[in-house]
């Protein structure tokens, strides 16, 4: 079961509600995390993307369909003749509609809000947005995951009156990624366990989910650094790919010596692969693929403490979670 899966069963829990569904999108989840803290949900687990990252998988999530439909291969990609960052930039994205469309949901973008690309666009078109604050202030709550809550909460609180499906994305991601799943996130996460229960006891069926979830990385230099020779020396145009999951674009006629170089050079730290065979979208993304099995895998942006877009269990379990009145 994957996050295909996602409007469908958004829209069986429309048909069923009482007053309507509330569904909070919480980016950068662990599977494990929400079986500890979403203590009165009903929990299911589901598979993200390939790669497990914010771009591909959100996509997929609204939209019901794999990323060789709506293309968005990673966070960064061939489009065209040169590479894209899928959320900052302008990507070329079908057409296609999602399940807030088809439902007139009303938003709560938060960060999304902020982002002038074609993705937010595909993501939340058709929707009625709702104003969401300023940039400073969701950089404050995202270092702060508690306070966070008590801000999406309140907002969630003031829009309940006029919506029938409401959708608030729910930024853990970026605290994540600096400081893993430490205490604040397990009681930022119970805090919204008691207020999805609050709103299943007035009558709302309350939905959430993530994208993927997250490990601690360690990259080692000297493997950043043989990573960006092999760029240097053998490929076209730079690697794109999503934090443990990296691929790159060879020079014609240089892809079998590329993929040894990378096997070799990388060794127990990864698994290469032809991006066919992961089900990747072809050109978007590179034909050689390297995908982490170690923390000291050359991630693209060494700073990072947690990240994403591998293979393994803890990034690609994926929660999905329901609370219903009990009554």
């Amino acid at each position: 079961m994957s996050l295909v899966e996602i409007p469908s069963r958004l829209e069986h829990a429309l048909s069923k509600a009482q007053r309507g569904v509330i569904v909070l999108a919480v980016d950068g989840l662990s599977s494990d995390v929400a079986k500890q803290s979403w203590l009165a949900a009903s929990l299911s687990t589901l598979s993200s993307t390939v790669p497990s990252t914010a771009a591909t998988a959100w996509l997929t999530a609204l939209t019901g369909v794999p990323a060789d439909v709506h293309r968005v291969a990673g966070t960064v990609y061939r489009n065209g003749s040169g590479l894209v960052h899928a959320i900052n930039g302008t990507p070329a994205i079908p057409d296609l509609p999602t399940v807030l469309e088809r439902h007139g949901a009303t938003v709560l973008a938060r960060e999304i809000d902020l982002l002038e690309g074609t993705w937010a666009k595909a993501l939340l078109r058709g929707c009625t947005r709702l104003p969401s604050p300023p940039r400073h202030k969701l950089t404050a709550q995202a270092e702060d995951p508690p306070l966070l809550v008590a801000n999406v909460v309140a907002d969630v609180d003031k829009a309940l009156p006029d919506a029938r499906l409401l959708w608030t994305y729910v930024n853990v991601d970026d605290h994540v990624h600096a400081n893993g799943y430490d205490e604040s996130v397990h009681e930022a996460m119970l805090r919204l366990d008691a207020h999805a229960s609050r709103w299943a006891a007035q009558g709302w069926t309350v939905v959430a989910h993530s994208a993927h979830g997250q490990v601690a990385v360690d990259p080692d230099p000297g493997l950043v650094e043989a990573w960006d020779a092999i760029v240097r020396e053998e490929c076209a145009i730079p690697s794109g790919g999503a934090g443990r999951m990296r691929w790159l674009y060879p020079e014609p006629g240089r892809e079998d010596a590329v993929f040894d170089r990378v096997a070799t050079t990388l060794g127990s730290t990864a698994t290469v692969h032809h991006a066919t065979d992961l089900g990747l979208p072809q050109p978007e993304a590179g034909p050689v693929v390297a995908v982490a099995a170690s923390p000291a895998f050359p991630i693209a942006d060494p700073s990072k403490k947690f990240e994403h877009g591998g293979l393994s269990r803890d990034e690609v379990d994926v929660p999905f979670a329901v609370w219903h009145n009990v009554e």
